[in-house]
């Protein structure tokens, strides 16, 4: 992984404040696995931010939802415009293949991603 690649402090969403001011004037979409709230930003590239409650699972399933989820970002973080994404796990998340989750994050996303040059 290069450092280009990495996922970086600039890219999360970290204040409790930033999270309700998603959530509260964001877009809301729902998905099978998880719901997305996104709203742009004026920060000058994407930032994600991750909940995953006890409802899903013991820690280990949390984190592995958290991880499925920041490489989702990770790989496809040039692609997206300047929006703030905060993912709200639900119960399938950590069982589910990482592929398809790719694919559905990308799907529920499409109207933010960058138009191909």
């Amino acid at each position: 992984m290069t450092a280009g690649q990495r996922f970086r402090p600039r890219d999360r969403i970290r204040k409790r404040s930033e999270y309700q001011d998603i959530y509260d004037k964001g877009q809301r979409i729902s998905s099978g696995n998880f719901v997305l709230f996104v709203m742009r930003n004026t920060s000058g590239g994407p930032r994600l931010g991750i909940t995953v409650t006890k409802r899903i699972g013991g820690a280990v399933q949390r984190n592995r939802a958290k991880r499925l989820i920041r490489e989702v970002f990770r790989r496809h973080r040039t692609e997206f415009m300047d929006v703030d994404i905060v993912v709200n796990g639900r119960s399938g998340l950590p069982r589910a293949d990482y592929h398809r989750l790719e694919g559905e994050f990308l799907a529920r996303l499409r109207p933010f991603l960058k138009p191909a040059r």
